[in-house]
């Protein structure tokens, strides 16, 4: 059976409405953006960015030194975006032994495959370092002395607010 005019137009229509539908997704949806962290390159003493999920040290901006060390960045609350008002709160890496358990198991998850537990969960604290960007000491997750470096995430500014933590893309 023949479709009537007014089901043409009506077809035509509906249509026309889902081609713009799909070019208003195209052109207005979500971008493929990578979402970045910050990174501190040790030598040049300079904060840069890298994907996300990078396991710290990874190569710093100027030579193939593993020199770049995570950045933890803060800001007061509500001026995240506001670059002036950034500063590094602390830095953290790994020991080489965690570095590799964590880019093995990342690589075997992409994979579908498992991979033995190189450092058992209870002993990462052991391989996790943090200092703070003024100094040279890098201290063990589990010491006093890291907690109090990592207490700067909880540490109200003079106006009582608890910073927030900055993303490079956000």
């Amino acid at each position: 059976m023949p479709l009537q005019p007014s089901e043409k137009k009506q077809l035509t229509f509906a249509g026309v409405l889902f081609g713009l539908a799909i070019l208003f997704f195209v052109l207005f949806g979500p971008s493929e953006r990578v979402a970045l962290e910050y990174f501190y390159d040790e030598s040049e003493k300079e904060l840069f960015t890298a994907p996300a999920g990078s396991t710290p040290p990874i190569k710093g901006i100027n030579d193939n030194q593993l020199d770049g060390v995570r950045a933890i960045v803060i800001a007061p609350k509500g001026k995240s975006s506001d670059e002036s008002a950034h500063r590094i709160a602390y830095l953290e890496k790994w020991s080489p032994q965690l570095k590799h358990h964590m880019e093995a198991a990342s690589k075997a998850k992409a994979a579908g495959q498992t991979v033995p537990n190189i450092v058992d969960r209870s002993q990462r604290k052991f391989h996790q370092f943090v200092r703070r960007a003024d100094s040279p000491q890098w201290y063990t997750m589990n010491t006093d002395e890291a907690a109090k470096i990592m207490a700067t995430l909880r540490t109200k500014d003079a106006q009582g607010k608890i910073p927030e933590i900055c993303m490079p893309n956000r």
